[in-house]
C-alpha cells in the first residue's frame, strides 16, 4: 500500500468513507500523510490525454474513480475503438474460476500452473530460437 499510496497520495477522510471495515480503517490511518504524485512530472512524455486518464483511474475511493464507460470514452481512446464492434452484456459474465472453491491449497496449486504454463511458452520459444540458429534462418 505504502507504493500505491507514493502515487495516488495517502487518502484522505473522504477518500476512505467508503471503508466500513474498523481493522481496514486503522490499518489506513498508519500511513503517513503524503501527497498525490505529480504524474505529468513522472511521465514526462505522456501525452496530456494520458496523464489525464491515469488522474482519473488512480484513486483511492472507488466511487470517486470513472466508470468503465467513461474510461472507454476517455479521449485517450478515441482512436482506437470501434463502437460498431463493442459488444454489451446485459448479463454479468461469468468465469469458470470464479466458481471454484478457492481455499490456498488450491490457489497455490493454480498458481503453480499458471506459471509452469508460461515456463514452457518460454522454453518452447527458445527451442524455436535456437532450432532457427542452428539453420541460420534467423534475420
Amino acid at each position: 500500500m505504502a507504493i500505491i499510496f507514493q502515487i495516488i497520495g495517502t487518502p484522505t477522510e473522504s477518500d476512505k468513507s467508503f471503508v466500513t471495515d474498523l481493522k481496514a480503517l486503522e490499518y489506513l490511518e498508519q500511513f503517513p500523510g503524503g501527497p498525490r504524485a505529480n504524474l505529468q512530472q513522472k511521465y514526462p512524455g505522456s501525452p496530456p490525454e494520458a496523464i489525464d486518464f491515469l488522474e482519473k483511474i488512480l484513486v483511492f475511493n472507488p466511487y470517486f474513480r470513472i466508470s468503465l464507460e467513461q474510461c472507454l470514452e476517455h479521449p485517450l481512446f478515441t482512436a482506437m475503438r470501434n463502437p460498431e464492434k463493442e459488444a454489451i452484456v446485459g448479463q454479468p459474465v461469468i468465469l469458470e474460476f470464479e466458481r471454484m472453491e478457492l481455499n490456498r491449497e488450491r490457489l497455490r496449486e493454480l498458481m503453480l500452473q499458471e506459471c509452469q504454463h508460461y515456463k514452457d511458452i518460454r522454453l518452447a520459444n527458445e527451442n524455436v530460437n535456437d532450432n532457427a540458429e542452428a539453420e541460420g534462418t534467423t534475420d
